[in-house]
This record gives C-alpha cells, structure tokens and sequence, in this order.
C-alpha cells in the first residue's frame, strides 16, 4: 500500500491554501529533490558519454596529454579506473536505464555492465542494489559467476562425452560394413570352390569311367596317349582331394570370423 497522505499531499500541490505549512514546506522541499535527482542523472549520463568521446577521439592529445588515463587523472581530477568504469556503463546501458538507475552508482553499474542483462535482472530483482553494499553485490555477482563457470564445465562434459559416443558408433558402424564385406568375399570364395569341386568330381568320375590300366602297348604313339590320360586323371583327383581340403577350411574360417567378429561387437558395445 502507498502512503496516503503523500498521494494527497501531491494532488493538492496545485491549492497551497489547503496546505499547513509545514506540508508546503515538504512538498517543495521533495520537488526540488526529485529534481536534483534528475539533472544528476542526466549530469551522469553527460559525463560518461563525454568520458567516452574524449578516449575514443583522443583529444587528450591536443592538449599535450600522452594518454587518456594522464589527461583524467591530472586534468579532471579522476583516478584512471573510475574513468574506464565510466565508459564501461555508457557502452552497456542505454540513456533511459541510465537516468533510472542512476543511484546505484558508477563503481555498482560498472559491476553490474560485466554480467549478462538476464543474469543483471535477477540480481535486480532478489536484491536492493541501490542500497546494498558494494562488497555485498560483488559477491552475488560472484556467486552468479561460479555458478556460470559450473555449468559451462557441465556443458563442456557433455559435449565431450557426446563426441566420444559418436566416434564409437562410427567405429561400430565402420567395423560392420567391414565385417560384411569380409563375409561376402568369403562367401564368393566358398561358392567358387564349390563350383571346382563339382567341375572336378564329374572329371575324377569321367577318368573313372576310362578302360582299365593297359600295362603294355605295342604301338608307341598309344602308349603316349594313354599316359597322358593317366596322368590328367591323378591330377584331376589331386585337385578334387585339395578344392575338398580348401573348401573345409574355408568354412571353418568363415565360422571363426563370425565367433571373433561376434566377440568383438559385444566388446564395443
């Protein structure tokens, strides 16, 4: 609830004969407070900005200053720091904040300008700024900077843990496609071999099939011939005997890929 008699009082400022004296006193006394409340803020804003157009300018060198800090210092009579705090609160804030806000102060807005605008109005909002302590807000500010730091580390571990989830799923995926291919190829082999295996039994077969082993031949040129076909049939037998052997181990090594394969895929996962 406002106060009463102060609403009156400034309804009634237009008829002063309704006024004691002592109320006259008062209502001229606030106006000429609140005034001064707003030619110094105005008064503040002027000097920030103006602090601002001398240091970005440099028009301390017209005068023969060699930097900003040794113009304010010795010229204005401001210590170099409370200078840049200055300047610092006219590159944050707008004139309108600046002219409400004015009480708080250049060293307490300077705080406040190093804080984000969410991070500045929950402090504006769960404390008094203006009549809270300089020390008292450069500690919630550094709590809100703790607080910012921790959750930026959490974000930084999530990010990194989030990499590494990605890099094993690419690993994963990069060894399947692997895995596959190697199957196919032994599959094809497989397949082939197994191609030979028939393609030899019907030879070995058809060798069967030959007239018995003639011991001796009167005519040389047959003797060659039957020879010949001799030898072709225990080469072809040869074969069939090692495409039966390949094709064995084949199988079995397609079986120990899949075991190791299998075993490896659990260990990634």
């Amino acid at each position: 609830m406002g106060n009463k008699i102060f609403e009156q009082l400034m309804l009634a400022d237009g008829s002063k004969e309704m006024l004691s004296a002592e109320q006259e006193s008062f209502v001229t006394t606030h106006r000429r407070i609140i005034s001064c409340g707003n030619a110094a803020g105005r008064a503040f804003i002027d000097l920030a900005r103006e602090l601002q157009r001398m240091r970005d300018g440099k028009l301390y060198l017209a005068a023969g200053f060699d930097d900003f800090g040794e113009y304010v210092e010795q010229a204005v009579g401001l210590k170099q720091r409370q200078a840049y705090n200055y300047i610092k609160v006219a590159e944050k804030y707008t004139d309108k904040y600046l002219e409400e806000h004015a009480g708080y102060g250049v060293t307490k807005l300077a705080l406040l300008a190093s804080i984000s605008d969410a991070e500045r109005e929950g402090v504006e909002a769960g404390m008094d700024v203006e009549s809270a302590s300089t020390r008292e807000l450069q500690e919630r500010i550094r709590e809100l900077e703790a607080e910012r730091d921790e959750k930026q580390a959490q974000l930084s571990l999530f990010e990194e843990e989030k990499t590494k989830a990605e890099q094993n799923a690419a690993s994963v995926q990069a060894a399947a496609e692997k895995s596959n291919e190697e199957n196919e190829k032994l599959k094809k082999r497989v397949l082939k071999l197994g191609e030979e295996k028939t393609a030899l039994e019907k030879q070995v077969q058809d060798l069967k099939n030959l007239p018995p082993e003639v011991k001796e031949v009167d005519n040389p040129e047959t003797e060659a011939k039957l020879r010949a076909a001799e030898k072709a049939r225990d080469d072809a037998i040869a074969a069939y005997e090692s495409a039966k052997k390949q094709l064995a181990v084949a199988s079995d090594e397609s079986m120990m890929r899949f075991k190791v394969k299998f075993e490896d895929f659990q260990n990634i996962l």
